[in-house]
This record gives structure tokens, C-alpha cells and sequence, in this order.
């Protein structure tokens, strides 16, 4: 008895190692990762491109708010709330709220890639990369 729960806790310890394993693999879409908070990568050599986070809050796997935080020199922090809705095939809308009077910001892309530490936007029905993101909570 003690052997098999033994191995029951080794077999969990290497699922729970391994989950995030596809890192490596192109073009991954795992849904259920998009929740917590992701902070724009910019390219080597980019000069003070300043911080933006998008924090996700999912309702369902296709639904839920965003919490979008932008910092640079010139215009300080920067905090608005909107929803999503992301399809089964990653397209992701981001829209003001119904009752938002801000200034609007909206966000069409496609996920191209998806994953527990990575996630990249690219143009709507193109190969071109937006945007690349790294999970930081």
C-alpha cells in the first residue's frame, strides 16, 4: 500500500514538472492560461518603452475583464478596466465595459501562442507579431 501511494506521488511530481513542457512548441493555444498578469516584452534595444500589464480575470474560458496598466516617463501610471471575449481558436477582443465613458481602448489580435510563461498577439488572420508577453503572476 505505502509503495503505490508512493508512486502516486512521484507520478503527480512529474506531471506538475512537465506541465509547461510545450514552452518549446510552436504555435501552442492553452486557453486556461490566459488568467493572471501578463507584461509586454519590447525588443532589445528599445529605449524606455515603459511598463504595460494586462491582468486577466476570466469569467469562462472564453470571457472576463482585464485590468490594463500602463507606466512610462511622460504620462505616469495608467489603470483602465475592460472585458474580453477570446473564441476557441484565440481570436481575443478587448472592448470598454457597456457603461465605460473613458476613452476607448480596444484590442483585436489573434493568440498565436499561449502558454504558461509566454503569450503572443499577432494582426487579425496574418503571421504578423504584435506583440509578445511574458506571465508574471
Amino acid at each position: 500500500m505505502k509503495f503505490w501511494r508512493n508512486i502516486l506521488v512521484m507520478t503527480a511530481a512529474m506531471l506538475s514538472l512537465a506541465s509547461c513542457s510545450s514552452d518549446d512548441d510552436n504555435d501552442v493555444y492553452e486557453a486556461t492560461e490566459l488568467g493572471g498578469t501578463w507584461q509586454k516584452v519590447y525588443d532589445e534595444g528599445v529605449a524606455d518603452a515603459g511598463t504595460v500589464q494586462y491582468t486577466f480575470h476570466p469569467q469562462s474560458v472564453n470571457n472576463g475583464t482585464v485590468d490594463i496598466f500602463t507606466s512610462d516617463w511622460a504620462a505616469g501610471d495608467t489603470i483602465v478596466y475592460r472585458i474580453y471575449t477570446v473564441t476557441d481558436a484565440g481570436h481575443l477582443h478587448i472592448s470598454p465595459k457597456p457603461d465605460d465613458t473613458s476613452e476607448a481602448l480596444t484590442v483585436d489580435c489573434d493568440i498565436r501562442r499561449l502558454t504558461c510563461t509566454q503569450m503572443v498577439w499577432n494582426k487579425p488572420g496574418t503571421n504578423e507579431e504584435i506583440s509578445r508577453f511574458k506571465k508574471v503572476k
